[in-house]
């Protein structure tokens, strides 16, 4: 009996180290997984196509202007074009345009860069750059352009000319591929080609642009701008944020360290804001300059900025590219906003830091963002339109008229300037500002009273590290703001600001909006980013 209880004793000692040794096991796989992952993402790449793989197709429902298939010569309504060499096709030829038709080359060998000619379908109102006459008016398929230079040429003076291409009027902002050095990364099944290195040419005031759009912004036009934009350019220097971080998009600045580099964002404040914080992290120095290219509904930085309210209409690249030749450069005001939780319990609960550009608010403003926000979430789909966005937002702000859910705001809030305490007014939503645009375009600060003095406040300027501080009395102050039938409830301007709030209120920070609990919210100054403006 002793030896059968022996015998047991071994055989659960032998289970039990089993199970140790298999819970060890586990635990050190996962160490490692999230070791190899922490130093994976360290280290950020450009990612590219395989263009030898074929074009990038883009299938069009129906083509805006007469257009004929590269391979059969027919005219044809609907079907396959390439976005980065604008190659069309019929839908059942687009394998045969693979192997027969070469795609724009995102790296080539030599000194130089050879023109990339793409028969046929030229833009409206081409003319050829030999003989001056326009080209490409004939009902077939006719006339060559180079996706590089953009220059168009007649079949019979396409002779006539060298292969040489010196990239065009744009070549100062367009990275050559002879110049770009790709590589395969990876291992077998999940191989990827990325830049490697690039040289720089011996090009005067060469500055590249690195387009970087969220294809999901605004009414889904970032998906037409990337195509507009890889026609014009080397197709690695567009990207889509949707697919890879924008760090990736960034290591751009570490493949031309000595090279002024401008970064093209194409959507709204969201996106702004997401890659701002991507080059603070990355610490890049020299940090690029950004321009802005606006997508959304609201783009108040882009408003402010100069770039336009909205982007709409066919996607112009050359008059994109011009503008930004002209702009200037200036700095933007950051801003820490730090939520510490109060808690009845005195549990030690983690304080929120987030990173602002534009504005925040508690109370009604930031009450109808949230309802929108929600709504959103609901039906993703039918709340795309720009339109329909400011439809919505208007019937929020109508419905809180009777409903007043943010009334006597100023019991639930304690507000400091500078270490001093302010007496509030009656008041439904505090807004704060960084740039003197807010709630789409409404310029609030800047409306005055009949009787308020002219040089009481300063103007609201993004790069004087001054916060504009003023209230709101309802949503249908809110509204008449917007068409500049009053003026808002000024409060004051300060460097610091100081909020301790009671109960719960909503809340947002450029159009985030959440619900916020008790907490002491300190606004304080955080770093200046490179921007270009055209004001």
């Amino acid at each position: 009996m002793s030896t059968d209880q022996s015998d047991l004793r071994d055989m659960d000692s032998d289970i039990l180290s089993s199970v140790m040794y298999l819970v060890l096991t586990l635990m050190a796989m996962v160490l490692v997984t999230r070791v190899y992952r922490r130093q994976r993402y360290k280290h950020y790449e450009v990612r590219v196509r395989d263009v030898s793989k074929g074009h990038r197709w883009v299938m069009v429902s129906m083509f805006s202007k007469p257009t004929y298939c590269s391979i059969s010569r027919s005219h044809i309504i609907h079907g396959a074009q390439c976005d980065s060499c604008s190659v069309c096709v019929d839908d059942h030829n687009m394998k045969l345009a693979n192997r027969n038709i070469p795609c724009k080359r995102l790296s080539t060998k030599g000194k130089y860069t050879n023109h990339h000619w793409v028969h046929g379908n030229l833009p409206l109102c081409s003319t050829c750059y030999v003989c001056g006459e326009v080209c490409g008016v004939q009902p077939q398929l006719c006339d060559f352009i180079c996706r590089w230079c953009q220059r168009s040429v007649h079949n019979g003076c396409f002779q006539v000319k060298d292969n040489e291409c010196d990239l065009g009027p744009y070549k100062s902002v367009i990275v050559p591929p002879n110049c770009v050095k790709l590589k395969w990364v990876g291992f077998k099944g999940r191989r990827h080609l990325i830049v490697e290195s690039v040289k720089c040419p011996s090009l005067e005031n060469w500055s590249p642009i690195i387009v970087i759009a969220n294809r999901k912004s605004g009414n889904n036009d970032a998906e037409s701008i990337l195509q507009a934009f890889r026609s014009y350019l080397n197709p690695a220097q567009v990207i889509d944020i949707c697919d890879i971080p924008p760090e990736s998009a960034l290591e751009w600045c570490h493949l031309l360290p000595n090279v002024t580099i401008r970064v093209l964002v194409c959507g709204g404040d969201g996106t702004i804001g997401w890659v701002l914080n991507a080059i603070e992290r990355l610490k890049l120095d020299p940090p690029p300059q950004v321009c802005i290219l606006p997508l959304g509904t609201g783009n108040d930085l882009s408003q402010v900025l100069g770039w336009g309210e909205t982007f709409s209409g066919d996607v112009e690249v050359s008059e994109i590219l011009d503008k930004i030749s002209k702009a200037q450069v200036v700095e933007l005001d950051r801003w820490n906003l730090e939520i510490n939780y109060q808690s009845h319990f005195r549990l030690p609960f983690p304080k929120k830091v987030s990173v602002w550009n534009n504005y925040f608010s508690i109370g009604v403003d930031a009450l109808v963002t949230l309802n929108f926000h929600r709504k959103r979430e609901w039906w993703p789909g039918l709340l795309s339109n720009r339109i329909i966005n400011k439809v919505c937002y208007f019937m929020y702000g109508t419905k809180d008229i009777l409903e007043r859910e943010c009334k006597d705001l100023q019991k639930k809030i304690k507000l400091e300037l500078d270490g001093q305490e302010v007496v509030l007014p009656e008041l439904e939503g505090l807004v704060v500002l960084n740039i003197s645009s807010w709630g789409g375009g409404c310029h609030a600060w800047e409306i005055k009273g009949d009787n308020e003095p002219e040089e009481k406040y300063q103007p609201a300027k993004y790069n004087d590290q001054l916060l504009e501080v003023f209230g709101l009395h309802s949503s249908f102050h809110v509204a008449q703001l917007q068409v500049g039938m009053t003026t808002p409830i000024r409060i004051g301007q300060a460097r610091h600001i100081k909020i301790l709030l009671h109960s719960t209120a909503p809340m947002q920070v450029d159009g985030e909006p959440w619900e916020q609990h008790p907490a002491e919210i300190q606004v304080t100054h955080r770093s200046k980013s490179i921007m270009l403006s055209l004001c």
